[in-house]
């Protein structure tokens, strides 16, 4: 446990790294439960601005080195895609940037891989 997980108040989650910083992060990765984590809210260049959404994908162990430089093909790593999240729903440490809510991770909706691999989100039938 590191000494940032000690001080957070229960069920709170550390930042391990984050990437493109935009009001919130928009990429983020953090560990609970000895599981990794991957945040990405992607920069929609039809809109001209981020998603509204993280997908979240449970990723493999990754070392630091394999953090540094780019993201941009960390999704592709990822185990699989737990679903996603409105940004506005994650809530933030007061820095934005040192940790999570983690009771957030129960409420996301799933998304599924199409055939050629790309995440979208599936229905919610009621």
């Amino acid at each position: 446990m590191t000494t940032i997980s000690r001080l957070l108040p229960t069920g709170w989650l550390p930042i391990r790294q984050d990437r493109e910083f935009w009001d919130v992060p928009r990429m983020f990765l953090v560990e609970s439960e000895e599981k990794q984590y991957l945040f990405d809210c992607a920069f929609d260049e039809e809109l001209e601005d981020y998603s509204g959404v993280y997908q979240v994908f449970l990723m493999p162990q990754i070392v630091d080195a394999e953090l540094e430089g780019s993201w941009v093909q960390l999704p592709s790593r990822a185990l699989r895609g737990l679903g996603t999240i409105p940004v506005t729903s994650v809530a933030f440490d007061t820095t934005r940037r040192a940790a999570i809510d983690g009771r957030i991770l129960p409420s996301l909706r799933p998304i599924l891989r199409t055939t050629i691999g790309t995440l979208v989100e599936s229905e919610v039938r009621a």
